[in-house]
């Protein structure tokens, strides 16, 4: 053969030979003994195939994947029978044509990793379909390592009062805002307490994985709604982020049925980490109820987990640093903040240079806060952000140690969200054993570590008390759900106070009787931090009360309560609360209470509560006192 010929032809042929072939009739062979393969080897029982499909065993026999959208499933059984899901995939991965990005090869990646794995698939006879979406994600993201997030509840939003998890995979990048964030979370936009606690414990929302930069998350949990951050590094191999990662985009965009108390962002996040290494078994150690403190919980008892690093929010740093400033240095970074006043008129101040440079410094934080919360556009911002810059340089570097803001307790420093409490008390001056079971997750009273101060979120409270004379147990309370917050407002921060709780209550009628109701109780109101330190509160509230021993079945009544919330010492705790109802509808009963209770952490897991409640109910003079050994489980 001619030389120069070879020479020209030597390199199409390597490249044809490099090449991957199209799928076509003759690769059908080659599919069908995969498929002949992997059934011999039983592939579809083994756990890698178990945790990239969400399977789970069914209350009623047999296997269910947790992920309820049919487009995550290749076979029409595809979620029931994992036998069937794999053969399909296999099948599905010689497709011949799709559009770009819509082929299986391209929507599986960490299935076809998997399988080419256990198989020893030959690359060069599978499609070679285009797949520019998700090649330019892996490249975009560059995962190297990846982190644990979990940012904390918060107190005003009954969608996040149980703090959030998420996972954010780190490049080479030294900064880990432009790192990805894997998250899963409720498609929910209620705003009502009562209706979001509803919804999120039936499974009518409907939850979403997705994939985005981190800094977006950052700015929403750390900005906008002023929630600190707790990461927590994964001990995971680049091989093996790199096979989180694959998962997590063959779930972007996928559904299923959210549920408050299991299926949530918490226990779905599992599965990746699992899918990173199917060894640790993590979503197999969880209970019926699944919380964020529980998974980080169970993600440290593995060894998984590097210990935890404190990123406070934005609004954890303008309190620290306005806890440096007498209420006129305070006022005065407001109005610099809010252009009624200049940068420059702070040098006249007759205040100390480092007060100077706490002034303009607490204006800066408030100015980029107003950008957060929309309400500077980019100009106006860019120009009095720049003006406070050159005034706060002028002043020269100052101490800034005081700035930093203390760490609270990490959330796993907190009690479990279960609680039992055993014990007893006095009613009117007959005594009784007593029986609580708080089966979620914080109440007003409960220790306070790795949990929000002055934070209430509880489902199913019931408690049964025995009365030795009587000789049977009777149900005293029964609390479907019972939220409360008390969000301290300041000259920085506004918020309002809420609470809502549905139930049955043992109440004393009008004739001096107790008598079993059930109660719809909802309010609104205030709360500012008291100077101790804890959270003054006060409360208009609407009661609505149905039950056969009311006049008319059905009573209303507007009142008011007022609290105090104080943090003694690290492990004493004391709620003071007054209340005041009026019956105006289907009664005729006036009933006022005051209540002191305590707690006493004894050890992470065990706490003392004592009460003490002094009532008037139409003229009948109500006492009663309780002690409860309470264990978080």
């Amino acid at each position: 053969m001619n030389m120069t010929l070879l020479r020209r032809i030597l390199p199409i042929l390597l490249l044809l030979i490099s090449a991957p072939l199209p799928a076509m009739a003759g690769d059908l062979p080659y599919r069908d003994q995969l498929i002949r393969e992997a059934r011999a080897k039983r592939l579809w029982e083994q756990r890698p195939w178990q945790i990239l499909l969400h399977y789970k065993k069914a209350l009623t026999g047999g296997t269910v994947s947790r992920i309820s959208d049919p487009n995550f499933f290749l076979a029409p059984t595809g979620r029931t029978d994992p036998e069937a899901e794999l053969s399909a995939t296999l099948a599905a991965f010689f497709q011949p044509e799709a559009p770009d990005g819509e082929h299986p090869i391209c929507r599986f990646p960490a299935r076809l990793a998997w399988l080419s794995e256990e198989l020893t698939i030959d690359p060069a006879r599978l499609p070679a379909p285009l797949c520019s979406e998700q090649q330019e994600q892996i490249r975009t993201i560059d995962a190297r390592s990846a982190v644990l997030v979990f940012p904390v509840g918060h107190i005003n939003s009954p969608a996040s009062m149980f703090g959030h998890t998420l996972i954010r995979i780190d490049s080479s990048s030294k900064s880990n805002l432009i790192s990805y964030a894997v998250n899963y979370a409720a498609d929910a936009t209620d705003s009502n307490g009562f209706l979001y606690a509803f919804k999120g414990l039936t499974g009518l929302y409907k939850g979403y994985y997705s994939l985005m930069p981190y800094y977006q998350k950052v700015k929403e949990y750390s900005d906008l709604e002023h929630r600190d951050m707790w990461e927590y590094r994964l001990k995971l191999s680049r091989e093996e982020v790199e096979k989180l990662l694959l998962h997590a985009l063959e779930l972007q965009r996928i559904a299923s049925d959210y549920y408050f108390l299991d299926e949530n962002c918490s226990y779905n996040l599992l599965f990746l980490i699992e899918a990173a290494r199917p060894t640790l078994h993590l979503s197999d150690r969880t209970g019926l109820l699944v919380h964020p403190t529980n998974t980080i919980e169970i993600a440290q008892q593995s060894g998984i987990l590097e210990p935890a690093v404190y990123r406070p929010s934005q609004g954890a740093r303008i309190v620290q640093v306005a806890s440096l400033l007498d209420d006129q240095g305070q006022q005065a970074a407001l109005e610099v903040a809010q252009d009624r006043r200049t940068a420059a008129s702070v040098a006249a101040m007759a205040i100390t240079e480092q007060a100077k440079r706490e002034v303009l410094d607490l204006a800066a934080e408030l100015v980029q806060l107003r950008l957060a919360r929309k309400e500077l556009e980019q100009d106006p911002y860019s120009k009095l952000y720049l003006k406070l810059l050159a005034q706060r340089s002028a002043l020269g570097t100052g101490s800034e140690a005081a700035y930093a803001v203390t760490p609270p307790a990490p959330p796993d420093a907190g009690h479990h969200t279960s609680k039992l409490g055993l014990g007893g008390g006095v009613r009117r001056g007959d005594w009784y054993g007593a029986i609580h079971l708080q089966p979620e997750f914080h109440s007003l009273l409960d220790p306070d570590q790795g949990y929000l101060k002055g934070a209430q979120i509880k489902f199913f409270d019931t408690r049964v008390d025995y009365v030795p004379e009587t000789g049977r147990p009777r149900l005293r309370t029964l609390h479907l759900l019972d939220i409360l917050s008390t969000a301290p407002r300041d000259r920085f921060f506004k918020p309002f106070s809420w609470k809502v709780a549905a139930g049955w209550d043992t109440e004393v009628m009008q004739d001096g009787r107790d008598s079993l109701i059930f109660r719809l109780n909802s309010g609104g109101g205030a709360a500012r931090r008291s100077p101790l330190g804890g959270i003054m509160y006060g409360f208009a509230e609407i009661d609505v009360d149905g039950g056969r021993h009311l006049r008319g079945t059905v009573a209303a009544a507007p009142g008011i309560s007022l609290g105090w919330l104080e943090q003694v010492t690290e492990s004493w705790k004391v709620n003071l609360e007054g209340s005041a109802f009026c019956y105006v509808v289907g009664d005729e009963r006036i009933s006022v209470k005051a209540t002191l209770a305590q707690n006493f952490r004894l050890a992470q897991q065990q706490s003392l509560s004592l009460s003490m409640t002094v009532g008037d109910v139409s003229g009948h003079t109500i006492s009663e006192h309780n002690l409860l050994w309470n264990f978080y489980f």
